[in-house]
């Protein structure tokens, strides 16, 4: 019931008549896919750009109220293990890219399922970078799942506390973006799920190819769930 009124919210945030169009963003979107890093972004594409910084810097947040949130990586580590209550390093966790649609923006992050009603939520959000304390994953979950090995959560955790400043210097696609790179995974088959990664990614990096797979096949198979 929260998510469906925290989208609520969000709908009626962005809901600005004076914006761009679906298709203006779309096109956008596609633009920073192809880009990719080898081109400098147009100025035709200057008030939408303009329109997303304001709509990520003043009216976007997936953190719904007080939500527990380790101030370092470390003592997010140290709560998780808390949070399994067994040794971890013989585990694989299940953990997956989702989304939140919010009328012409997305909202992503990376959430890792620990047990029933424990779940960990990587996010860039105006509430901070890094781990939240949630019981369930959030809004629509993104195929394929990854089965993280202990040594994976850890990389994944301390990569998504993302130093600097919300729209500043991240947003939370840049964290799921760097997230995904850090466990050498392609990001494009969640991507092309997501309004607004593209463009997010071309504003706030990391705006150069990772040349990571975008083929399940091709990662490792710790990383790939239901092989």
């Amino acid at each position: 019931m929260k998510y469906l009124v925290l989208l609520a919210v969000l709908v009626g945030c962005v809901d600005d008549a004076a914006g761009p169009s679906e298709d203006e963003l779309a096109a956008l979107d596609d633009w920073a896919g192809a880009a990719d890093g080898k081109a400098d972004l147009p100025n035709t594409y200057g008030e939408a750009v303009a329109w997303v910084k304001d709509i990520y810097t003043n009216k976007m947040s997936a953190i719904w109220k007080n939500q527990e949130h380790p101030a370092t990586a470390a003592a997010a580590l140290a709560r998780i293990r808390q949070l399994i209550g067994a040794d971890p390093t013989a585990m694989k966790f299940v953990t997956t890219v989702q989304r939140l649609h919010a009328d012409l923006i997305d909202h992503s992050e990376i959430d890792i399922q620990l047990a029933p009603g424990k779940v960990i939520r990587l996010v860039g959000d105006p509430k901070g970078a890094g781990a939240f304390v949630d019981t369930k994953v959030f809004e629509t979950s993104l195929s394929p799942a990854l089965c993280l090995t202990w040594s994976e959560l850890t990389t994944a955790v301390e990569t998504a506390y993302q130093p600097g400043h919300y729209a500043l210097d991240f947003v939370c696609h840049t964290v799921t973006e760097k997230v995904l790179r850090a466990l050498d995974i392609g990001t494009k088959l969640f991507s092309s799920q997501i309004r607004t990664y593209n463009t997010a990614r071309f504003v706030w990096g990391p705006i150069l190819p990772s040349f990571d797979s975008n083929t399940p096949g091709a990662w490792a198979e710790s990383r790939s769930c239901g092989k």
